[in-house]
């Protein structure tokens, strides 16, 4: 990656075009010439990992319902509508298809965010047991992620996996925290950043932040050394 120029990570795949975290949306992004998609995990009633942000689904589909609550069979009958087009809808998929899709692009690294939702439900341990399987054909290609500093502690000690933490705060104990830990990647909003860029913590890590949806912005923390940006309007950001 060249130093200073800006590498956009498609957040949730194309959301600005696309319901988030939908197969059409990630397949969009990777087609625009993404070379990095975040996504996020949530577990059905069985266990199973889903590509999906809430929990409770009110928001994606209209539905009052908690994913985590749900079978496979009834998740697998909601759709979310496109955000510009309500007659148009994509399915939850399952982080099983995102896999077998992520394959078919070995250039395209993914952030896949175990959400803290699903962590409390069914537990750390076993809310990783259920995920580490399923991404094994394809862990080369991805990056665990999450707040949540012990599961990204307990997936580290496996040494088969690539992490990145989530820092909630800019304070000392966060800094310690990532210190100890060593992630491959550190994320932080950019509502967390220090106004001074120069002050970023230094460590094993690359930086990434999150939501940068204009060239200008991100110029600005590509030219201070950040240049791993989460958007969601990859489609505009890459454009030549």
């Amino acid at each position: 990656m060249a130093h200073n120029i800006p590498c956009f990570v498609a957040h949730r795949g194309f959301p600005a075009l696309y319901p988030e975290n939908s197969l059409p949306g990630i397949q969009a992004a990777i087609q625009l010439g993404a070379r990095y998609v975040e996504i996020d995990i949530q577990l059905s009633s069985r266990l199973t990992p889903y590509v999906c942000h809430d929990d409770n689904l009110q928001r994606l589909t209209g539905h009052d319902v908690y994913l985590t609550e749900l079978g496979d069979d009834e998740i697998d009958t909601l759709t979310i509508s496109y955000p510009q087009d309500a007659t148009r809808s994509a399915a939850i998929p399952r982080l099983a298809a995102f896999c077998q899709r992520l394959a078919q692009y070995p250039q395209v690294t993914a952030f896949i965010e175990i959400k803290s939702e699903s962590i409390a439900r069914f537990g750390l341990k076993q809310t990783i047991a259920a995920i580490l399987p399923v991404i094994d054909t394809v862990r080369e290609q991805c990056v665990l992620i999450s707040f949540d500093w012990e599961a990204m502690m307990l997936i580290k000690s496996r040494q088969r996996y690539k992490t990145g933490w989530i820092i909630e705060s800019w304070t000392d104990e966060q800094s310690s925290m990532a210190t100890r830990l060593q992630p491959n990647y550190l994320f932080s909003s950019v509502h967390c950043l220090p106004e001074k860029l120069d002050q970023l913590w230094t460590g094993s890590w690359q930086w990434v932040i999150y939501t940068v949806d204009d060239c200008d912005t991100a110029l600005h923390y590509a030219k201070a050394g950040i240049t791993l940006i989460e958007t969601d309007t990859i489609g505009t950001l890459l454009e030549p």
